[in-house]
């Protein structure tokens, strides 16, 4: 009987050691997946202002049509290329955003893992 209990205490402590393992993983997971979650909202915050402030400097500028000159052939030109510089910014702002979505995409999946680790 003894060697029984003694093989039912080595398969709980064994399987419980599993488990302070399992979880030790799990807690990881999570702690990567909150920073995740944090850092791709506040760079999304961060987007998004870029783009406010560059729609309102397109509708300074607009607004401020008569004054730029632009139905002159040189204001016009100067306008053209206000805004294919903002274009330009807002492309940028597009990239580095879709950027930012495939390395979050790759953290993503790799604590796919560790969690369907953690789970078995």
């Amino acid at each position: 009987m003894s060697e029984q209990a003694g093989f039912s205490v080595a398969a709980i402590q064994t399987r419980q050691a599993a488990l302070v393992s399992q979880h030790g993983v799990a807690a990881e997971a999570d702690q990567v997946l909150e920073e995740l979650v944090a850092s791709a909202h506040a760079a999304m915050r961060a987007s998004i202002r870029q783009l406010d402030a560059i729609s309102a400097e397109i509708d300074h500028a607009v607004s401020g049509q008569a004054d730029r000159g632009i139905d002159t052939p040189l204001g016009a030109r100067e306008f053209q290329t206000f805004l294919v510089a903002k274009q330009r910014e807002i492309a940028a702002i597009v990239g580095r955003a879709h950027e930012l979505d495939r390395a979050k995409a790759a953290v993503l999946e790799s604590l796919r893992a560790q969690y369907a680790g953690s789970a078995g």
